[in-house]
């Protein structure tokens, strides 16, 4: 699953990785704590078991940093594992090995299990009973066959926009209520793009349903919320997510609700709307979803405040926008990929660069 090529071995440093999971974990627990009687889903953002973006990008990041914290909290959690049912119908490549959609998530889920010690439910999402049903019904059967517990979300047109036909007994209200004991659910992924927050969503509507309050906020390590927009690990994540066309922009809920700047992305920008829309409908005045005023009020996010040098951190980052765009054209001269994903890297590259010689004239960038 781990290629030895997506580790680098830094001998610099640039982040306080014991630091970092201590002051997440708080965090986290604080957050719990506003309600200890409700369920909270807390979505997290990027790899959950071995994040090797971040450990490129920041040097001395442990990659394994998600699996510390939520292992010493395993009797606390369950877990919900978002797939898409495109990137079945597509068999869509997630490693630089040869291997099946199918059998890369199932060897996520086995190891998300072993290393925290509770099974996920699968929940596959955005299915069209008109497209290929037969080919989702046989992935669900491989996971059954294992005794994992799959769960159905099907196609929601419009999402997120068209709230008042999504908050309805046609649209979520159609989909099956997944039964949960715990009040912390993690709710994590297979690859980009795998719809966490609608089912977060979607499981706290459901949820009031049968008057059960829940909430929801995020765990986000990128894009970096109180650093440049322009900054290069800003810029690295903006590489990393290029095959969906994801981009950093300023929350300008956040400036509007708190004159402050803050760097967020666009779909947790868009998706804003309908987060406080549910939160206005379907929760009750004091849950503490309810005092979001900024997409960047729901990310626990803690990363710029344990990097110890920004100089090693913006030449590692300079470097993870080069092996994307090398591992992009891999893809393309294979016939896989855009050639637009390497034209963006092209152009972020070419921003790190000026900033980082605007920063550091005459700068060494090469990093051991």
């Amino acid at each position: 699953m781990i290629n030895s090529s997506d580790i680098i071995n830094y001998k610099k440093f640039g982040f306080d990785w014991e630091k970092y999971i201590n002051l997440q974990k708080e965090k986290i627990l604080e957050r719990i704590s506003k309600f200890s009687n409700w369920r909270l889903y807390l979505e997290i953002g990027w790899k959950f078991i071995f994040d090797t973006h971040a450990a490129r990008t920041l040097p001395w990041f442990v990659p394994e940093s998600k699996k510390l914290i939520f292992h010493s909290l395993k009797n606390q959690i369950e877990i919900l594992f978002c797939v898409k049912a495109e990137d079945i119908l597509n068999d869509r490549q997630l490693s630089n090995e040869d291997i099946s959609y199918t059998d890369y998530v199932m060897n996520l889920l086995k190891q998300i299990e072993k290393s925290v010690g509770t099974r996920p439910h699968l929940v596959i999402n955005k299915i069209d009973t008109q497209n290929m049903f037969d080919i989702i019904l046989e992935f669900e059967r491989e996971f059954q066959r294992e005794w994992y517990r799959v769960r159905e979300r099907y196609k929601v047109n419009w999402y997120p926009h068209n709230t008042e036909l999504i908050l309805s007994e046609d649209w979520f209200g159609n989909d099956d209520h997944i039964p949960l004991t715990k009040n912390l659910i993690l709710v994590t992924w297979a690859a980009s793009d795998s719809w966490k927050m609608s089912t977060c969503l979607w499981q706290i509507y459901l949820d009031h349903g049968i008057w059960v309050e829940s909430w929801y906020a995020k765990y986000e390590t990128f894009p970096i919320r109180n650093i440049d927009l322009n900054h290069p690990i800003n810029l690295a994540y903006e590489a990393s997510t290029a095959d969906i066309w994801d981009y950093n922009c300023m929350d300008e809920y956040h400036k509007k609700a708190y004159w402050k700047d803050s760097v967020n992305y666009n779909r947790d920008v868009e998706a804003f709307e309908i987060v406080m829309k549910i939160a206005h409908k379907t929760i009750k005045p004091s849950n503490f979803m309810a005092s979001y005023q900024s997409p960047t009020d729901m990310w626990i996010s803690n990363a710029w405040f344990v990097i110890t040098d920004d100089e090693i951190v913006s030449i590692a980052s300079l470097q993870e926008i080069r092996r994307r765009k090398w591992r992009y054209q891999q893809m393309l001269d294979r016939q896989e990929w855009n050639p637009d994903w390497i034209k963006r890297c092209d152009e972020l590259e070419k921003k790190c660069l000026e900033y980082i010689l605007d920063k550091w004239y005459n700068l060494n960038l090469e990093l051991e």
